[in-house]
């Protein structure tokens, strides 16, 4: 071998190293540094209130003197507000206006619960002197602006229709600014608002807006996160179509005819795709069939190295991690442990990232 063909060898086996695909990190500026993101669904009438006693378990666990910090980043979602309108298209017949979108946002700034709860039960902990290293994060929902629907509502004088893409760009804008504007008049000092979520789990119908919706958000910056299920359009090109931050959904517990190998292959497409992963539950978990499913993605995220490294996303059914804190069942509680252990256990590494980050 001629030492020209030598280098050449080197160089490209370099240049597959320097291009080979990672997954999104567990402390990463993408999702502004959020390792650990709960969904909380909230706002439609048939979700739970969201009192601080609700959300606490999402927050710290107390083992003796020790408080340990769960959560460190809260997705506020919603999709449908309980009362036959949805808020991304495929949930319900009719779809959810200027009204509702307004009503989305009073439910989730209304005092003495969701965001506000959150903030009231850091606020409590720091009054003992107890306060996590880094702020905790909170992400809203953007909801769809559903391409069919004529009379969305007005807007400077004249009815948006979303045939006009023009206007689907202003509903969202408007959105968006009137979010800010709760936020910060809210006084939610113990919190930070990292961005906002891309509702609609496929890119269909968002092509053309969803990059002009991703400049705005990083215009006031703030990131744009999406959860896209699997196989869904667009999922491998998240970035392409505008988004900071993206958790890929192996959809694996839902379906015990999903063999456990769809876990391992949406780990694979997720880390050649730059992507985080989503650990999904919910309370069929307290059936053996079930919890082994759950446990299916514990193990496997553990021999991809998703729990060690990587940004997580967490469906648990809405009040899964709510439910399994309060549980009579013994070996329930014991499941909430071995999550708050996992969250625990990562968050410690996120914050010495971020004292690394920050020179401490």
């Amino acid at each position: 071998m001629t030492n020209k063909l030598m280098l050449a060898l080197v160089f490209m086996l370099l240049l597959k190293c320097t291009n080979a695909q990672q997954y999104l990190p567990l402390a990463s500026p993408k999702t502004d540094y959020i390792a650990d993101l709960a969904l909380i669904y909230q706002g439609g009438v048939h979700r739970p209130d969201w009192t601080a006693e609700q959300i606490a378990p999402y927050v710290y666990r107390q083992r003796g003197k020790k408080t340990d910090f769960l959560f460190d980043g809260f997705l506020f979602i919603e999709f449908k507000n309980g009362k036959g309108k949805d808020y991304s298209i495929g949930y319900e017949k009719e779809h959810a206006g200027k009204e509702e979108w307004s009503w989305l946002l009073d439910r989730n700034f209304e005092k003495g619960k969701a965001i506000h709860a959150l903030n009231d039960v850091l606020a409590d902990l720091a009054k003992k002197g107890v306060k996590p290293v880094r702020k905790r994060k909170v992400v809203l929902t953007l909801p769809e602006p559903i391409h069919n629907q004529k009379d969305w509502g007005i807007l400077d004088g004249k009815m948006l229709s979303f045939d006009n893409e023009e206007n689907r760009f202003e509903a969202c804008k408007w959105y968006i600014d009137n979010a800010l504007e709760r936020w910060h008049k809210a006084g939610l000092k113990e919190l930070e608002l990292a961005g906002f979520y891309w509702v609609a789990e496929q890119s269909t119908g968002g092509k053309a807006l969803i990059p002009r919706i991703a400049a705005y958000i990083r215009s006031k910056k703030m990131k744009f996160y999406w959860i896209p299920y699997w196989k869904a359009e667009g999922h491998g090109a998240w970035k392409e179509a505008g988004f900071d931050a993206a958790y890929q959904q192996p959809n694996h517990f839902f379906d015990e005819k999903i063999a456990d190998s769809r876990i391992d292959e949406a780990c694979d497409f997720a880390k050649q795709h730059g992507m985080g992963m989503e650990l999904e539950f919910d309370m069929r978990v307290t059936q053996p069939g079930f919890e082994r499913r759950l446990l299916a993605y514990i193990d496997g995220f553990q021999k991809k190295g998703v729990l060690d490294e990587v940004a997580m996303a967490y469906y648990e059914g809405g009040d899964g991690m709510m439910k399994l804190a309060g549980h009579s069942d013994p070996r329930m509680q014991a499941l909430y442990q071995k999550l708050a252990t996992i969250i625990a256990g990562r968050q410690r590494k996120a914050d010495l990232d971020y004292k690394q980050r920050a020179g401490h």
